[in-house]
């Protein structure tokens, strides 16, 4: 597929051998030549230093946009800036970056002279078998670039998984240490129940108490009664 794409929503990809300086301007004048502009087109200048997301048709712009969120996911991690940075390092991040976005734009660029070379009907045998073997060839480089992309999509992946360990961990470090205020806490419920018990007891003591005062006021009462003068005639 080769239609009309924007390209801003893709970062241009500078050679990482270049000086931080020029990658700089480099990406500065790229986003400036294709603000507005829709693409695939051809890229001619640069090339060996940079590739413009306008040179990519859809597919393959998608493809570079997955590359890079995921190697900005790895990069920005507080995990691989603690423990994964010596394993994999940022420059080769960036050359893969680099080797993804130039087989991409050799992709779209022979898919861009298929559609230039044979313009649509009916193909003969020989222009048929001429077709189907270029893009053959075209979907296994792309299967392969694609392969790439997932490979960093998965190390992504797992980055985001260990930061969001990180992030559990380190306050279930900061509240460990007040666990013992919490066993503490338990053990005295011990007490508790003794003294709940204790409470216990003393409550059915009472009720025995104010049940025998009941019974005593009772015959009091009938004894009270008892005494009344019955009225003179």
């Amino acid at each position: 597929m080769v239609g009309d794409v924007g390209a801003l929503s893709v970062e241009p990809v500078v050679n990482p051998s270049l000086r931080e300086a020029r990658r700089r301007r480099l990406i500065r004048m790229t986003k400036e030549q294709i603000a507005g502009r829709t693409g695939p087109l051809r890229q001619v200048r640069y090339r060996d230093q940079v590739v413009s997301p306008l040179a990519l048709e859809l597919e393959c712009r998608r493809l570079l946009q997955r590359a890079q969120r995921a190697i900005a996911t790895i990069v920005t991690s507080s995990v691989y800036a603690g423990d994964l940075r010596g394993a994999a390092e940022e420059p080769v991040l960036r050359q893969h970056e680099w080797d993804i976005a130039v087989a991409l734009r050799e992709i779209t660029e022979l898919l861009l002279d298929l559609v230039s070379s044979y313009g649509g009907g009916t193909a003969g045998p020989m222009t048929a078998t001429v077709l189907l073997s270029q893009n053959r060839a075209i979907s296994i480089a792309r299967g392969a670039t694609t392969a790439r992309v997932l490979a960093l999509a998965l190390l992504a992946e797992q980055v985001a998984a260990a930061e969001a360990a990180r992030h559990d961990w380190e306050p279930a470090h900061r509240m460990a240490p007040n666990n013992d205020k919490y066993l503490d806490l338990v053990a005295r419920t011990v007490a508790d129940q003794r003294a709940t018990v204790e409470i216990t007891g003393l409550a059915e003591q009472a009720a025995e108490t104010a049940q025998a005062l009941r019974e005593t006021l009772q015959r009091a009462t009938l004894a009270a009664e008892a005494l009344a003068l019955p009225e003179p005639r």
